[in-house]
């Protein structure tokens, strides 16, 4: 063995390498004893389930159902037992997969029952850092099994996720969580989300001082003024979800005092309808405010989105922190169905403009959009470092932002990589030239163009004027799979970059015949 291998920061930057590969851990674990014992702590860190720790038993103790159920064979042995108690030592987050990827094989509830009455989880999972409940099982007997959760309360746990099924008592919903200050005071990430149907109780935020994730969604957490200290106790708070169902009033006391978030960076809220996260914002005072995203579950008027935008300046008075913004409709309203009351002109949004450090500004079918030319050139100067705009609508609409204004707007941000906007590209543009009397310099940000509902004719040199401008393109989108001129244009454009491919320096022609006079 060679003495390189007696330094543990070599031995961890061998790992690295083949880190992303399971395959190869436990290859490089079987290969060398010396750096074993570092693979197999690697490979075992972060599990998504249960399942490799029960198939670490015998194959002859188990096997799998017709529904992809492990169940039992034969009891194993407590030695049998021991390779999974040493494994399970090794891992530190036992969380849900981040694609939402289910196991191919799922423990049944028999043989969880039987692993925790042999060890339970405090005595199983010793380094545990963070869990998420839903990894253990989905199955509805441990998913509702307070009892069971209660004990991976332990003082180590710094992130911890759960479910509140409909059908567990409120009464144990309500004693576990007054436990959660107790045993677990150094947690750092909690996020609940209760099933939709789980009706309002008198829900108690958790005391946790060291807190700087919170998330509260799916239900109607029926938040009080009782429950405000608890959430400002929590000075080092950064990110908060909460789903505002029906009327929201915080109800302080005291008089007119917002709710004070002041480390606050991230803020996400969910109402059923609109007007509650409305009302949440006026009354929560959030100055380091980075990014927001608001969503509601029914079709606002252009009168609600106004005040949503506006109460924004209510909480968020630091026009220089916040750099994200999103607001999403997720009613299931008829595309075609529209009328004066949604119709969103320029106005709706220029009181974003105040926020100079917008990199992120996302509108997703909230309505059907009015904008015009000065509003495009005005957000081009208010956020030059845009990186992603998105005027998202399903709504078949006319529009008054002209081609010339969408090439002005993603020339001038130099770094916009991402954007969706409806404009009327049917004519040639009067191009924006830059002093020495050529075209815009290149903009070699913009990847995605998402055209909407735009209008389009190839009189507008678009696919031309794109390959010149926008050379790092490599998505253009559109509404309507089947739009006939759209579809002409794409093919055009698409045969353009196929010749620049193979002689780049037609790049130079296509400037010279832009330059020149349109018939």
């Amino acid at each position: 063995m060679h003495h390189a291998l007696e330094i543990d920061d070599i031995i961890y930057n061998i790992l690295q390498h083949v880190k992303s590969s399971k395959t190869d851990l436990a290859n490089v674990a079987m290969a060398c004893s010396k750096i074993s014992d570092p693979a197999l702590n690697m490979l075992w860190c972060e599990q998504f389930s249960l399942t490799p720790l029960i198939m670490c038993l015998p194959q002859d103790t188990w096997e799998a159902t017709r529904d992809s159920t492990i169940i039992f064979t034969r009891e194993p042995s407590l030695t049998e037992w021991e390779r999974v108690r040493i494994n399970a030592l090794r891992i530190r987050r036992l969380v849900a997969h981040p694609n939402f990827v289910s196991p191919t094989l799922k423990p049944s509830g028999p043989v969880l029952r039987q692993l925790f009455a042999l060890f339970p989880p405090a005595q199983l999972f010793p380094n545990l850092s963070a869990l998420h409940f839903g990894a253990i099982s989905r199955l509805p007997e441990i998913r509702s099994d307070f009892l069971l959760l209660r004990q991976f309360l332990f003082h180590e746990l710094g992130t911890l996720s759960f479910d509140l099924p409909v059908d567990v008592p409120t009464s144990e919903v309500e004693q576990f969580l007054g436990a959660l200050s107790a045993k677990v005071s150094g947690l750092r990430e909690l996020s609940i989300t209760g099933d939709h149907d789980l009706p309002t109780f008198n829900f108690t935020v958790p005391k946790l001082l060291k807190l700087t994730k919170l998330s509260i969604v799916g239900w109607d957490v029926g938040l009080t003024w009782q429950n405000i200290p608890n959430i400002q106790h929590s000075h080092r708070l950064q990110s908060l979800s909460l789903s505002v169902h029906g009327p929201f009033n915080i109800g302080n006391p005291s008089g007119n005092v917002p709710l004070d978030l002041s480390t606050l960076k991230h803020l996400s809220i969910d109402g059923v309808i609109l007007q509650d996260c409305t009302d949440f914002l006026l009354q929560v005072s959030t100055p380091q405010l980075s990014a927001i995203d608001i969503s509601y579950n029914r079709a606002a008027n252009a009168a609600q989105i106004t005040a949503v935008i506006v109460s924004l300046a209510a909480s968020c008075k630091t026009f220089g922190s916040l750099e994200q913004f999103s607001l999403t409709d997720y009613s299931y309203t008829n595309p075609r169905e529209s009328g004066p009351h949604s119709l969103l002109h320029s106005h709706v949004f220029r009181p974003l403009l105040r926020y100079r450090r917008l990199s992120t500004v996302k509108f997703g079918d909230i309505g059907e959009y009015c904008l015009d030319d000065e509003f495009i050139e005005d957000v081009a100067v208010a956020w030059p470092g845009l990186r992603e705009l998105k005027f998202a609508s399903e709504k078949l609409h006319t529009t008054d932002v002209s081609f010339a204004a969408m090439l002005s707007l993603a020339s001038k941000c130099r770094s916009l990589h991402s954007l969706q906007l409806s404009f009327d590209a049917t004519d040639f543009p009067t191009l924006p030239y830059a002093p020495g009397g050529e075209l815009w310099p290149t903009q070699t940000a913009l990847h995605e163009l998402h055209v909407g509902h735009s209008t389009v004719s190839e009189a507008s040199s678009f696919h031309v004027l794109v390959a010149v401008v926008f050379p790092s393109l490599a998505r253009l989108t559109y509404y309507g799979q089947f739009h006939v001129e759209w579809r002409k244009i794409e093919e055009l454009w698409k045969q353009l970059l196929k010749q620049r491919e193979i002689n780049p320096a037609l790049v130079a022609t296509w400037q010279d015949s832009l330059l020149q006079p349109q018939s």
